[in-house]
């Protein structure tokens, strides 16, 4: 059995260590879905009852801790459609899991708007997540096509730019509310459905003056 003195850190504080992160993470994610990237490191840390010191420990710069940040929400997402896989049976799962991803992002949007830059993309964490997100949606694809829900030459990668799509709608139409966007995501779930399976539309078609539409105590 290996001795406590090998790794030159208690177990105890390496699970102090282990708790200080995953709580960090947690209060990040809140508080940047509160305020935005502008959130500064120390009221995260103070929010999360740490010092600084324990933060960039963890996180030597802002952009190490929104990364981690992404990249939990990521593996998240990961893990709830490998349970899809697991317990789908013969149920349609790729347009769930779609739906489950638009409305992570729509919680997480400036949180997920952040990854654009050049030195989250060449990040090979980054990387890594992108890559299991790709063949994660590839198999949640092919699950589907063998079912018949899905028509054959759909890829990834085309589901991501329809996940991007939906995401652009609720973000940068709020005036059209939330059934916009039920409407737009059944829209896109009758374009990846093979010929001859139908799905219904949802709502009723906005108008011009639905979009240029303002609450009334905005004007």
């Amino acid at each position: 059995m290996a001795l406590e003195q090998d790794t030159g850190t208690p177990r105890h504080q390496r699970a102090d260590a282990a708790r200080n992160r995953q709580r960090l993470l947690a209060v990040a994610a809140d508080v940047l879905r509160e305020r935005g990237l502008e959130a500064s490191v120390g009221e995260i840390a103070e929010r999360a009852g740490v010092g600084r010191a324990t933060l960039f420990r963890n996180f030597p710069t802002k952009q190490d801790l929104i990364t981690a940040v992404v990249l939990e929400r990521i593996r998240e997402g990961v893990a709830e459609g490998e349970a899809m896989l697991e317990t789908g049976g013969d149920q349609e799962i790729l347009f769930p899991f779609m739906k489950l991803l638009v409305g992570r992002q729509r919680v997480d949007r400036a949180l997920f708007e952040s990854v654009g830059g050049e030195a989250f993309l060449t990040d090979e964490r980054m990387r890594q997540a992108h890559a299991a997100i790709i063949d994660l949606i590839d198999r949640l694809i092919a699950h589907d096509q063998r079912l018949g829900y899905v028509r054959e030459g759909l890829g990834a990668v085309d589901m991501l730019m329809l996940i991007k799509g939906a995401c652009a709608v609720a973000t940068s139409m709020p005036d059209l509310g939330p059934q916009a966007l039920d409407r737009h995501l059944s829209l896109v779930r009758g374009a990846i459905a093979p010929p001859g399976r139908d799905y219904p539309l949802e709502g009723t078609a906005p108008t011009i003056d639905d979009l240029h539409a303002r609450p009334v105590s905005e004007r």
